[in-house]
């Protein structure tokens, strides 16, 4: 896999949770939020047909781990951040879940081509600033993914991304999160040999929030 610039890879390593401090920040996010966006997770799991593994990439502080396993999903979880594998690991462990928590770089993940049955890539793709390192990602997930993958995105297309975009504009704050079209991830997938089954958003055109999921076109032997 090409090895990412600097210019497109920083803005979104600047954001990964090395510290606990900015993993236990994470973690006290607002508990209505957290269960909508995995309200909306579970609606996507229910078009996973024939998988038995999973791999959460990232997994940041567990969330997405503990709804997978409580699901019957065999989960392992993937992060740069040391700070939210800390996080992980103690919160799956104290659920007493057995999800496994390792440390990898999304753009070389250290596993064999269809190792897991899906990949679910949630909540990160928007820190992404360009369509190259989105597309080197979502080869890579492919790569390891034998049936399906998973990955949220932020539509352009809702309330929510128009009051984001009007207030960075306002403020002049730079930009952090990215929208992206579907019709880009489409394209990305369609390269990797994936075709779209789905796209499922948490409250069409008023949140940006989107899950979209993506099936194999062969299935890897």
């Amino acid at each position: 896999m090409p090895q990412s610039s600097l210019s497109d890879s920083f803005d979104y390593r600047s954001r990964i949770k090395h510290s606990a401090e900015k993993a236990e920040k994470y973690q006290r996010r607002r508990a209505r939020k957290h269960r909508n966006e995995m309200a909306l997770l579970d609606r996507g799991l229910r078009h996973l047909r024939q998988v038995r593994s999973v791999l959460d990439a990232p997994c940041g502080v567990g969330r997405a781990c503990l709804l997978l396993e409580q699901r019957g999903f065999e989960v392992t979880g993937v992060d740069l951040g040391e700070g939210a594998l800390q996080a992980a690991r103690e919160a799956v462990q104290a659920a007493g879940a057995s999800a496994l928590i390792e440390r990898a770089d999304l753009e070389r993940l250290p596993y064999n081509a269809g190792q897991f049955d899906a990949c679910l890539c949630f909540r990160f793709i928007h820190h992404l600033p360009t369509a190259a390192l989105r597309q080197r990602i979502i080869a890579e997930l492919c790569r390891v993914a034998g049936r399906y993958v998973l990955i949220s995105y932020l539509s352009p297309l809702s309330v929510t991304s128009l009051r984001r975009r009007l207030g960075q504009t306002w403020r002049k704050r730079p930009q952090v999160q990215h929208c992206t079209r579907l019709t880009e991830l489409r394209q990305h997938f369609a390269a990797a040999g994936f075709d779209f089954e789905a796209d499922l958003a948490q409250l069409p055109l008023l949140h940006s929030l989107h899950l979209a999921i993506f099936r194999r076109r062969t299935v890897l032997p």
